[in-house]
């Protein structure tokens, strides 16, 4: 879990609680764009460690949720040909889930910024979500 510990405490996720008073009470702006200046998304496009440590963080959520699922829960995948990971990040999901159910194809689809550096995985594809 160290990865989503140092996401959520470093200052790029902390300054934008400064602003979350202001936003509460009627401020349009979300609080990470009061702080950072952009939408979290565009944010992790133009800081490509930024975006690195949002899809770590979310891949070691991934490797605890998604392992207790298959052994808990595998007959949901039974019959299944297909998968689809909107907001995939890396693949982390997807991978796992292809690789205990390997009758399965997966399609991970996100953000290009986030596909162009997400690894290969057999058994799926990758698409961005914007052209």
């Amino acid at each position: 879990m160290a990865h989503l510990i140092l996401l959520e405490s470093s200052p790029v996720m902390l300054a934008p609680w400064h602003s979350l008073s202001a936003h509460v009470l009627g401020n349009g702006n979300s609080p990470f764009e009061v702080a950072n200046g952009k939408d979290v998304w565009s944010y992790a496009e133009l800081n490509p460690g930024h975006s690195k440590l949002i899809n770590d963080a979310m891949a070691c959520d991934a490797r605890v949720a998604v392992s207790a699922i298959i052994e808990g829960c595998s007959e949901v995948f039974d019959g299944l040909k297909s998968l689809v990971d909107v907001g995939g990040g890396n693949g982390t999901s997807l991978g796992m889930l292809v690789k205990a159910f390997p009758w399965i194809h997966g399609v991970n689809f996100d953000l290009p910024h986030v596909i162009a550096t997400a690894p290969k995985y057999e058994n799926f594809g990758s698409f961005n979500s914007a052209p």
